[in-house]
């Protein structure tokens, strides 16, 4: 069975700052830091907001030039939390070094502009040729960093980077850290375009709010530093969370929408539960992407696992649906909520006539000084659910 690993490092970036002593305190607050995105206002689309970064703050290493003309942006959120992450950590380089790191959005960056540049016998820069595979994003982390680990990518719609995490765990054991995150660049047309199509988008970012009527896109970056209790007691690391065995299961039922009895849902956080030895939970990170179908089922799944007792607070009513990122980022805002003793509240939640129970946290909530646990939902196209518990 896996056994439990230790965040000793970790890195972020979204619409709400560049790094976690900025991001945290600006989750905390009232402010909507959405912006109205000009390609999609001079197309006269129906759905125009998002959740940017500000590229002009990424921090990046020394990165040969001929490489780094060729990076995504997607590529370039990836090192800037990389950096922070190892940075935090006090890890030196080494290369048994695994690196698990994924990208929901990169060949959707220049891969139709490519795609046509060849269709139309055009000269094409072959670096760029090669980085429309999602999977090349760790193969740059490794070969500017000297990692000789595994070299992997996942890909599972908005659960990416959860399921990332929980391959990650798997390899910890193997390799003296792991490096695990994902990042994506989403405020851009090409999938703005795309969710609007499918009816996922919406210009008022309002999980669980009866007006909900879907998400904003959001941009952003996550990535953890993890090590096994035994590499944890060599090299002295702090620990900063502890990462129980993940719960995994698939609705079996639609591609876009979840089963209306929350069947996967309750499967994977039953799972994550058992596989945390049965600890109290307490408080949920919720997936909670704003859509009129999703919420009120995830809602359901929780109080028929947990009970009506545990609050609920939304990460994406802040920054969006940051897709490959989501639940990384969710991780680390988790982390950083328990680090802090306080839940955050739901950014433009006024009415939720489902919320009988009074679970879904409206003012941003103290925490008790203990250990406490949060339980992390990331629930994805196709019906994959994938759960976890979070300690600090």
């Amino acid at each position: 069975m896996v056994q439990p690993v230790y965040v000793v490092g970790y890195g972020m970036i979204d619409a709400l700052g560049s790094n976690p002593s900025d991001c945290f305190p600006n989750f905390l607050d009232d402010t909507d830091y959405s912006i109205d995105y000009q390609p999609m206002l001079e197309r006269e689309e129906k759905i125009y907001r998002g959740l940017a970064v500000d590229y002009d703050t990424l921090k990046l290493p020394d990165i040969d030039n001929k490489i780094l003309k060729t990076l995504t942006r997607s590529e370039l959120l990836a090192f800037h939390v990389v950096e922070q992450a190892l940075k935090m950590s006090g890890l030196e380089r080494k290369q048994d070094v695994a690196v698990i790191f994924s990208s929901a959005s990169n060949s959707y960056e220049s891969g139709n502009k490519i795609v046509h540049d060849l269709y139309d016998k055009k000269r094409v820069n072959l670096r760029k040729l090669v980085n429309i595979l999602p999977d090349m994003l760790p193969s740059h982390l490794c070969g500017h960093y000297g990692f000789m680990g595994a070299s992997v990518s996942m890909l599972a719609s908005c659960a990416t980077s959860l399921y990332t995490i929980e391959y990650a765990q798997r390899l910890c054991d193997e390799y003296e850290y792991v490096v695990v995150g994902s990042a994506d660049y989403n405020v851009n047309v090409e999938l703005m375009l795309y969710f609007q199509s499918l009816g996922a988008l919406g210009n008022n970012n309002c999980p669980f709010d009866d007006k909900r009527t879907g998400f904003m896109m959001g941009d952003g970056a996550g990535c953890l530093i993890l090590q096994s209790a035994e590499k944890v007691k060599e090299y002295g690391s702090t620990i900063h969370a502890k990462l129980y065995p993940a719960g995994c299961a698939s609705d079996a039922l639609d591609m876009t929408s979840p089963a209306p009895d929350a069947r996967g849902a309750k499967i994977a956080i039953n799972k994550a539960l058992k596989n945390a030895d049965g600890v109290d939970i307490d408080v949920v990170s919720g997936h909670a992407t704003s859509t009129s179908i999703g919420d009120p089922i995830e809602y359901l799944a929780i109080t028929q696992t947990l009970g009506t007792n545990i609050p609920m607070y939304a990460p994406k009513s802040k920054i969006g649906h940051t897709i490959g990122a989501a639940s990384v980022l969710e991780t680390i805002y988790a982390i950083e909520s328990m680090k802090n003793r306080v839940i955050p509240h739901i950014q433009n939640l006024n009415k939720c006539s489902f919320d009988r129970k009074g679970i879904l946290v409206r003012e941003n909530t103290e925490l008790p000084n203990k250990t406490l646990r949060t339980l992390n939902n990331s629930f994805a196209f196709g019906g994959k659910c994938i759960s976890q518990v979070i300690e600090v």
